[in-house]
């Protein structure tokens, strides 16, 4: 049986925008584990800004962006359970680079005379 070198995390019905998070997973490819954590609560403490498309203020060093902090911590969760998938599976996590994507998940609508729907998302990263 082969090995895989790849670790695979999926989060399922996230309570983050789609858009958000398919700017962030852009803004992750490529990059190695420890800088990515670095660099997401940097977004946190709002000294990065993400960058984003669209008709949005320059931001420091970029075009557009944003500081999306709800959606970073939800990937800083999703990212250091990625990490303890690689070392459960015996992986060099110094090694790995992240790629992710995201996807809209149903959205839950609640309320009684005024309905709200709720945002969602589905993501799922890999570590190859």
């Amino acid at each position: 049986m082969t090995e895989q070198k790849i670790a695979v995390v999926n989060g399922k019905h996230l309570p983050i925008s789609n858009r958000q998070s398919i700017e962030i997973c852009k803004f992750l490819k490529g990059k190695k584990i420890d800088e990515a954590l670095k660099l997401l609560s940097e977004v946190v403490k709002g000294k990065r800004a993400i960058p984003m498309r669209g008709e949005l203020p320059h931001r420091k060093g970029m075009m557009s962006g944003r500081y999306p902090k709800n959606a970073a911590m939800q990937f800083i969760k999703l990212i250091k359970s990625l990490s303890a998938n690689a070392l459960r599976k015996n992986l060099d996590v110094t090694q790995l680079k992240i790629y992710g994507s995201a996807n809209t998940a149903p959205r839950p609508v609640r309320g009684g005379r005024f309905r709200k729907k709720f945002k969602r998302t589905h993501i799922t990263l890999i570590a190859k």
